[in-house]
């Protein structure tokens, strides 16, 4: 396919796919008026997978044995693009919601539609404001036991396709509820779409859910011990 070719598709990929984000926003908007529980996460998941198809990408599930039923996780996914949220609650066979930058909340459509799904805001502006915002996330966590918690550890996404530097809150917030660590690992993701391009190329996705990383033991003085530890696990699988 020529690049004009490829560009064509893309703008018409994201023209038809904003209208869908926003009808399928609403909807949840309205749904979590009335119902919510499972019905709402079928709703939701079904949103998810059905955007990820109309981007042409196929997702491959891999690990999910490693994951104990009933059990609540702080999650952790390797960021790669602006589809990374929508792969997340496509492939992710769990109850969960997002760790979000709180600014992301005055968005149009997308903050309405996080702000209703209880997704998690938190500030990186300031070290004291952040750290305010990790023990709000940190109580709200507790407080909802039937989910688990996704968090991006690198902050930004990708420019080459490697593996970013991890940042503490994430890990911090990890020993502050005392949860477990689930890395999970998408591969191939860079191919589809990547940071400052608007250019969509379909593809596979392969989502790998990891062993369980213990937090027991470990404490801020040693959480750089931790997230080591964690990355490793990604270094596997990532460059």
């Amino acid at each position: 396919m020529s690049k004009a070719a490829a560009i064509a598709r893309s703008l018409v990929i994201w023209g038809v796919g904003w209208i869908w984000f926003s009808l399928g926003g609403f909807s949840l908007l309205l749904i979590g008026i009335f119902r919510t529980g499972g019905v709402f996460e079928s709703w939701l998941k079904g949103l998810c997978r059905s955007l990820v198809r109309l981007c042409g990408i196929r997702i491959t599930v891999s690990g999910r044995e490693n994951i104990v039923p009933g059990r609540q996780y702080l999650l952790m996914l390797n960021h790669v693009n602006i589809l990374d949220a929508f792969v997340f609650y496509s492939a992710f066979p769990g109850w969960a919601r997002g760790i979000e930058e709180e600014s992301h909340f005055g968005w149009p459509v997308y903050g309405w539609v996080i702000r209703r799904m209880g997704q998690v805001p938190v500030s990186r502006r300031s070290g004291i404001r952040a750290m305010e915002s990790l023990r709000r996330a940190a109580d709200l966590i507790r407080s909802r036991r039937d989910f688990s918690f996704m968090v991006l550890p690198e902050g930004t996404r990708t420019r080459d396709g490697g593996l970013g530097p991890f940042k503490k809150g994430g890990f911090l917030l990890a020993l502050e509820t005392g949860l477990d660590i689930l890395p999970l690992v998408q591969k191939g993701a860079y191919a589809i779409n990547r940071r400052g391009s608007l250019l969509l190329r379909p593809g596979r996705v392969e989502f790998v859910i990891e062993k369980p990383v213990p937090t027991q033991g470990f404490r801020r003085e040693t959480v750089r011990e931790l997230m080591e530890q964690v990355r490793s696990v990604y270094l596997r699988h990532v460059d």
